[in-house]
């Protein structure tokens, strides 16, 4: 219990980061300095739902530190906040996400997931991957093809996701205004929902280029601008508005929390064989001391 309460306080003693160093230690924008695995709780926090499956959690804390010991160069002596561009929760901020009657519950879980994976992190022919991963596909994840290991397979269990089905309404003249803030002549808004023409999907389903008028967007634009949630998206019109549906959510790209933690839940799949599924021939290492 005193160690419990030992820890709390140094998270509350800790809510920014400023460097790391390659040492393993996070200093803080007061100069205090904490190992990187008590910096971890804060971070996969902030990054999953905190009422998933505890294999599912040791995944995202594999993720969380693949990711910071991606940026970390031997030749280096600091990495700025900046530079590691990852939110990390405060103590504070997790009692306000979770609320009190769920704080230390959940903290204790998120606390486990990154003690029982300390120092494991995954990597690809002997190099640390890029830990995409996203809160719940459209069904099946996506392949990049910059990346072998990110694969498109796929992910059931996403369909169980809150706001996995997004929908939403514009009215002519509300959607050409957004559109044309993506940039480029703004189209017409006059009959502007019988001008809009998806001209390429992935294999996933999730939407490369849409034709609007005479200007060709791709899919990531026309989310961003729409305010949607993922872009594996359809169009329809009715009434003079057009309503976009949006499936899934987030980029689509490797890890899917919801899948995984359906796979948890129906198959009680252990954490390496949901990180093994969802990024294929990767391998789970003790990082270098």
């Amino acid at each position: 219990m005193k160690r419990f309460f030992m820890v709390l306080w140094m998270t509350v003693m800790i809510p920014y980061v400023t460097t790391l160093a390659w040492t393993g230690r996070i200093r803080t924008d007061t100069g205090t300095e904490v190992p990187a695995e008590e910096f971890l709780t804060g971070v996969v926090a902030a990054e999953i739902p905190a009422e998933y499956g505890i294999e599912t959690l040791k995944a995202q804390a594999v993720l969380a530190r693949t990711y910071i010991y991606r940026l970390v160069d031997p030749g280096l002596e600091r990495i700025r906040e900046e530079e590691l561009d990852i939110d990390c929760l405060s103590m504070r901020e997790m009692e306000k996400k979770w609320g009190k009657e769920h704080f230390r519950e959940y903290y204790g879980k998120i606390r486990t997931a990154v003690q029982e994976t300390e120092g494991l992190v995954a990597e690809y022919d002997g190099e640390l991957i890029e830990p995409f991963y996203c809160e719940a596909s459209a069904g099946k994840t996506r392949e990049l093809a910059a990346y072998p290991y990110i694969c498109s397979v796929e992910s059931p269990g996403d369909l169980e996701a809150g706001e996995f089905l997004c929908v939403r309404t514009f009215t002519e003249a509300e959607f050409a205004d957004k559109i044309g803030r993506i940039g480029g002549p703004r189209p017409g808004a006059d009959g502007i929902a019988e001008k809009i023409q998806i001209i390429e999907r992935d294999d996933a389903g999730y939407v490369k280029r849409v034709q609007i008028g005479d200007m060709d967007y791709s899919g990531d634009e026309v989310r961003d601008s729409l305010g949607l949630l993922s872009s594996c998206f359809h169009f329809s019109s009715a009434d003079g508005k057009i309503r976009v549906s949006s499936k899934g959510i987030g980029s689509g790209y490797g890890f899917s929390q919801a899948g995984a933690d359906a796979m948890e839940r129906e198959q009680g799949s252990e954490f390496r064989e949901l990180l093994k599924y969802y990024f294929q021939g990767i391998e789970i290492v003790k990082i270098a001391e």
